[in-house]
């Protein structure tokens, strides 16, 4: 299983333009629309969040449940126990 987060920048909707965060909202819709295509799945609703200057920001969770190919697939090193 793969997990990915889709980010995008709304802070076109700052300037009193409502229609600045619509805009933001429409296009990752089609951000989202284009990984069901490629077979992931949405997990959860939309986020919202802001960076450290206050800039808002819309995430969606994807999840892909398909394997992942053995030549893709990042290796994470486990950890070294240390010893007593």
């Amino acid at each position: 299983m793969q997990y990915k987060v889709i980010v995008e920048d709304a802070t076109r909707g700052l300037m009193g333009d409502n229609s600045g965060m619509e805009t933001s909202a429409a296009i990752l819709a089609d951000k989202v629309n284009e990984a069901i295509k490629d077979g992931w799945e949405p997990l959860g609703g939309i986020a919202h969040s802001e960076n450290r200057q206050e800039n808002p920001f819309l995430l969606q969770a994807m999840i892909n449940r398909s394997p992942i190919p053995a030549g893709d697939a990042e290796e994470v090193p486990s950890p070294v126990p240390t010893e007593a």
